[in-house]
């Protein structure tokens, strides 16, 4: 079973592990472009990590509790991508897009959160 969790300790900051989450997604994300054969999301273009200290404490909150979805979410469609690519079956492009999409609707929900707080 794939699980997303931080390789090294998270900060002590009570989001620390939704950022960790977070940053797992994105790169549950980018293994799914490639598989799509997309371009890449620049990661830089998502910024809303650093505004996550200095949210209010519900938002915090309702990010780390999306986060956790998002992550299972992730783990599950990776989990099922990688057993059928070394079955030597080529993944579903419609499953694909399914994934692809549910991950950057996830994302972007989280990323809502922080619209016109930069």
């Amino acid at each position: 079973m794939i699980h997303f969790q931080p390789e090294q300790p998270a900060e002590t900051a009570p989001y620390a592990e939704a950022v960790a989450r977070l940053r797992s997604v994105r790169q549950a994300l980018a293994l799914v472009e490639m598989f799509e054969g997309r371009p890449r999301r620049d990661p830089a273009t998502i910024a809303f990590e650093e505004l996550l200290p200095l949210a209010p404490a519900p938002v915090q909150r309702c990010v780390d509790g999306r986060s956790i979805r998002a992550a299972g979410a992730a783990a599950a469609g990776i989990e099922a991508l990688l057993g059928a690519e070394s079955a030597g079956e080529t993944p579903n492009p419609a499953a694909l897009d399914v994934l692809g999409e549910s991950l950057r609707r996830d994302l972007a929900g989280i990323e809502a959160l922080f619209a016109g707080r930069a």
